[in-house]
Parts: structure tokens; C-alpha cells; sequence
């Protein structure tokens, strides 16, 4: 319900030009009775959540762009726009002066972008569509976290190609909620643009049914179990929180900082697995390292959805950050998913966080890149570093210092 509020105040801060008191009666001289929106718009006006403009007028077949649709989703989500977080560019068509560059980087997370080899656009000025507001109510409510698409309630479109393949569980889910419905003609028009008549429509749909009803008695709660937090500063030699004897290498620690080196293996790549539940398999967890390259390239990071024969990997290179894949610790490769340009530097804090089927990578905590519809199913994670950043031991070599891992609510 609180982000229900918050999408409603949102929309009204893009529908709203000039105040009225038209909005306290839900009339409009341009939206008669016989309007299809017409309870809509009578719904949500009523209740201040849009307003009409000094003329008396609501304008329900202006249409929204995206780039005032990323407004919207910032105030949805109640992120503070004025907050002094550096934001780095993302998206090629939206540079630092575009007026819509903090809305557009700061509401990422429930925008839907382009992408071409590397790059990455926005097209700000492009009208938003239905499948893009399905996706935003369907983040917003928190449903792609809770729930299984039904991928099969597509089928009932004509025009279901015309859904992009990568937003289809999302629309699926919208469906599934009543969140949004298709046409008589059996089309759902995935690429149709959006007026200001159908998002107030939208909204409509989206509140929540309200009955009266009794609680009954709570129960006593159950004690739950501590959340599983581990952190380690390698303050000992030890390394109890480690499987070493999984890893392809020897891995110690010197002056409080941990590395790996295996001069008589043919592996590759070395991984020292964390001891942890993996057995609860969680949704949600972030983990977090500082990377220090001491003459070297880095060539060292993270992996998690790991299981001993394969592992997704996040490591830094000379003028880059890497995300990718290995499935053979003895052979070089690496399956290159995603780069992103950033400047080596001695110490490098990487932190990875995974909420159910995506996963969002930070550097020094600040968002770099992230990836969606992911099989994030494995459990092994830990410490991850190439060979070529021990092969000049003891004078150059990247170690690992400040490493934590949680699991998130």
C-alpha cells in the first residue's frame, strides 16, 4: 500500500500543471461521463491524486515520454533526487546535461533501456509505452520478487511477438495481478503509447480491493533465526571461514590481507569457497571485498553462483571491471558477459548484491552495472583470482582484505 501512495503522488506530480478546483469534484469540461476513463479519472482526482490545469481541462490523450516517466518512478520509489551521490552515465543518449539525467540513472531500477553490443540508451524523448508502464507497476509492487510468471497467459495475444522477450515475465505478472488487460480484439498493443487517460486507468486498477474484516488472535512469534552475516579481516592465519581444501590454490595471509598461489598447478583460476549455510539457499545476499593491487593488474574479485565447476566471476582488470563466467579452472578463459571502463586503483571496494534472478555490482559503493532475468540458482560463492596476478611473487601480487557476506531481508 505505501508504494501504491507513492506511485499515486508520483503521477500527480507529473500530471499536475496547474491547481484547480476541478480536481475536488473529479470534473473535467473535457472528460464527459460517457469517457471510457471516466470513473477513473472521477476516482483519482477525488482523491487528490491528479489534477487537471487552470482551464478546467484534463487533457486525457496527451501522452507521457519516457523521460517524464523516469520522473515519476523517482518519486514512486522516494528516492531523494537532490541527494549529492555521484551518478555515473549509463545510458549514451542521456548525458549529465539532460534535464532528465539524476530521474533517469537514480530510477534504473524500475526503467526499462536499450542495449547494442555496450551500449546502453535511454531514448528520453520516445513516448512511453504500455509494456513499460507494466513493468514499473509490477517492480514497484514488489511483485517480480514475490511471485512465478505465468509465461502462458501470453498466449491469449495475437500479438504476443510484439512483447519484448526480455520484459515478458513482467507482463506476465501484470496480467496475472489485473494490473493491466488487453483488448477485445485479443491484442495486448505491448508498443502502443501511453496518455494521461490510461496511466490515471492504470492507477485505478492497480489499488488494492478494501473490505472490513476481523483479525483473529496472533499467535505467539516464532524466534527467528539470527540472519546469517559473516565478515572476516584476516586478522588470523587460519582462515576458518574458508573451504581451502576446495581451492585450487594455497591461500594465506600476510600482514592482515589474504592471497592465493598455486607455482605447481595447472589451474588457472583460483576460488576459495566461503563456509556458510548454503543449504538455506537464500533469494537475496550481498557480499563485499576490498580488491588491493599491488603492482599488478588486479586480475582478482568475487564469484557467486558458483556449484565447483562453474561460477559466475566479477574481477578488475588494468582499465576495466569484468563480469563473466568459468567452467574450467585449468584453461584461461573467460566467458565476458558484461565491461564496464573504470581506472584501476590501489585498493578497490567490489560489492556484489543478488535479489532473486538479478544482481547489481557496486564500486567503492557506487552502482556500476547490474543484470536482470539472470539463473542465479548455485550457492558457492568467495574469493576469486587469476594466475597472472601471482606470477611475479612476492614483489607484485593482489590481495584481499575486509571481506563480508550477509544474507538480506
Amino acid at each position: 500500500m505505501k508504494k501504491l501512495l507513492m506511485v499515486m503522488m508520483a503521477v500527480m506530480l507529473l500530471f499536475t500543471a496547474m491547481p484547480t478546483g476541478f480536481a475536488a469534484t473529479g470534473t473535467f469540461k473535457d472528460v464527459p461521463r460517457n469517457h471510457w476513463a471516466y470513473d477513473a479519472i472521477k476516482a483519482m482526482a477525488e482523491k487528490g491524486v491528479i489534477q487537471g490545469y487552470n482551464d478546467g481541462t484534463f487533457r486525457p490523450n496527451n501522452l507521457i515520454t519516457r523521460a517524464e516517466f523516469a520522473k515519476i518512478m523517482i518519486a514512486a520509489a522516494g528516492i531523494n533526487v537532490n541527494s549529492k551521490q555521484y551518478l555515473q552515465q549509463t545510458f549514451d543518449d542521456v548525458d549529465r546535461n539532460h534535464w532528465a539525467f539524476k530521474y533517469v540513472e537514480l530510477a534504473k531500477n524500475y526503467l526499462t533501456g536499450y542495449k547494442t553490443g555496450n551500449v546502453y540508451t535511454y531514448k528520453p524523448d520516445d513516448v512511453a509505452v504500455r509494456e513499460d508502464i507494466a513493468v514499473a507497476l509490477v517492480r514497484l509492487k514488489g511483485l517480480d520478487s514475490k511471485k512465478k510468471a505465468d509465461l502462458s497467459l501470453l498466449s491469449q495475444f495475437r500479438d504476443q511477438s510484439n512483447i519484448s522477450v526480455a520484459l515478458r515475465p513482467y507482463i506476465a505478472l501484470a496480467l496475472d495481478n489485473d494490473l493491466i488487460k488487453g483488448y477485445d480484439d485479443k491484442t495486448f498493443r505491448p508498443q502502443n503509447s501511453i496518455t494521461r487517460a490510461e496511466a490515471a486507468s492504470l492507477l485505478y486498477r492497480a489499488q488494492l480491493d478494501e473490505e472490513k474484516i476481523v483479525f483473529p488472535a496472533e499467535p505467539e512469534p516464532e524466534k527467528p533465526e539470527a540472519p546469517i552475516s559473516i565478515t572476516d579481516n584476516f586478522s588470523k592465519d587460519d582462515l576458518s571461514n574458508w573451504r581451502e581444501d576446495d581451492s585450487e590454490a594455497t591461500w594465506a595471509v600476510d600482514s592482515g590481507r589474504v592471497t592465493g598461489y598455486a607455482l605447481n598447478s595447472d589451474a588457472k583460476h583460483y576460488f576459495l569457497p566461503l563456509k556458510w549455510k548454503e543449504e538455506t539457499k537464500p533469494n537475496n545476499y550481498q557480499i563485499q571485498v576490498d580488491v588491493i593491487a599491488k603492482g599488478t593488474n588486479g586480475q582478482g574479485g568475487l564469484f557467486f553462483n558458483g556449484n565447483g565447476k562453474r561460477a559466475t566471476v566479477v574481477f578488475f582488470e588494468k582499465d576495466k571491471l569484468v563480469v563473466g563466467e568459468v567452467t574450467n579452472p585449468n584453461t584461461k578463459e573467460v566467458k565476458r558477459i558484461a565491461n564496464v571502463n573504470y581506472k584501476l586503483q590501489s585498493t578497490n571496494k567490489l560489492k556484489i548484491v543478488v535479489k532473486g534472478d538479478s544482481y547489481s555490482i557496486y564500486i567503492n559503493d557506487k552502482y556500476v552495472i547490474g543484470q536482470e532475468n539472470q539463473s542465479i540458482k548455485d550457492t558457492t560463492l568467495g574469493l576469486y583470482l587469476q594466475k597472472e596476478a601471482t606470477l611475479d611473487l612476492p614483489d607484485k601480487v593482489t590481495f584481499f582484505d575486509n571481506f563480508s557476506f550477509k544474507v538480506l531481508q
